[in-house]
């Protein structure tokens, strides 16, 4: 995403990536202003009786927003609010359908610290990675993005289990190699996870096979395979620099300190008892649910941190940590010291 402030509450986005459409979605509030060049369609009446389609123009206008439309991993950002400004309409309803290659301007009345911590985090470089967990009889191919883990498919070894017969490893590796070239995103890291010693042999197939997407790939060692070892490798913090600024790594080593914290006494969760550690200074840090950042009760809160000097990390609802904090009412945190 590419941000330029136009003036005190204004800025100019640009929106050049997939990841950037989570990022609108979470900055984007019922009442904010945004200008945009869009298509609507002028309605044209041939008799009394029917209606006809009228033929979609080009226009810039300026929405009121109402309410936002985002599906995770999608690729467009439905914002629907009513016309305030524009060549014509005005009052009328209308949906802005954003994607990547568009840009507009979005006005607040007021830019909280929050919003701007958000901007500055989608105008970094977008890094994403491929994670492929090994085992012996089936192979799990994941992506990782800024907010979250998507499978993208599941490959099992043709005859596995069988005492005779069956699909030699060593093919049923180049078969998931192939898999990979399919999927590959560019410029995505490759990240190679599972027990034992079968992942390194699988990177020995994949530097034969595809030696252009598995240049410079990580190995991760997990005590167990698919979607949780990937999981567990991430929640470790203990992956190579160029992985770990991928964000959700950072979240869920936030969320794996909660959990150690909470064990010991030292974390918390629920409003009151969030709200009394933060206002008497006992807050190290506050894990709060992106999407709780929007109501008045996670504003007040996340005001009550900045005042108090409490770091505050938001949490994505797409993988499993953000699972976990949803499960202890989508706001918690660590603490300094035990609470009396």
């Amino acid at each position: 995403m590419k941000v330029r402030k136009r003036d005190n509450n204004v800025y100019h986005i640009k929106l050049e990536h997939e990841d950037d459409l989570y990022h609108l979605n979470l900055l984007l509030d019922e009442g904010d202003m945004v200008r945009a060049l869009t298509e609507r369609r002028e309605a044209t009446q041939s008799d009394r009786i029917r209606k006809e389609r009228g033929k979609k123009q080009k226009m810039r206008l300026t929405v009121d927003v109402k309410n936002v439309e985002y599906q995770s991993f999608g690729q467009r950002l439905r914002c629907h609010g009513v016309i305030a400004v524009g060549e014509r309409d005005q009052g009328s309803h209308h949906t802005l359908i954003l994607e990547p290659g568009d840009d507009f301007d979005i006005g607040k009345t007021n830019w909280l610290n929050h919003h701007k911590k958000r901007l500055r985090e989608a105008a970094e470089p977008v890094i994403t990675a491929i994670a492929v967990a090994v085992e012996s009889d089936s192979i799990v191919i994941a992506e990782l993005r800024t907010y979250g883990l998507r499978e993208l498919k599941t490959l099992n070894r043709a005859g596995s289990g069988k005492s005779t017969g069956g699909e030699e490893l060593n093919e049923f590796y180049k078969r998931t190699v192939k898999q990979l070239v399919d999927v590959h995103i560019k410029g995505a890291i490759m990240v190679v996870v599972g027990p034992g010693f079968l992942k390194e042999d699988f990177v020995d197939v994949g530097r034969e096979e595809a030696p252009e997407i598995f240049s410079g790939c990580v190995v991760e060692n997990s005590g167990q395979g698919g979607m949780s070892g990937i999981h567990e490798a991430i929640s470790r913090g203990t992956l190579p620099k160029a992985v770990a600024q991928i964000k959700i790594q950072e979240e869920m080593s936030a969320i794996e300190k909660l959990k150690e914290a909470i064990s010991k006494d030292l974390g918390t969760y629920g409003k009151k008892e969030v709200g009394k550690a933060i206002e008497v200074g006992a807050a190290e840090s506050m894990l709060i649910l992106s999407e709780k950042t929007r109501s008045k009760e996670g504003r007040k809160l996340l005001a009550l941190a900045d005042q108090n000097r409490t770091e505050i990390i938001e949490i994505s609802s797409h993988h499993h940590g953000g699972e976990m904090l949803n499960g202890l009412g989508d706001i918690a945190v660590i603490l300094r010291y035990r609470l009396a």
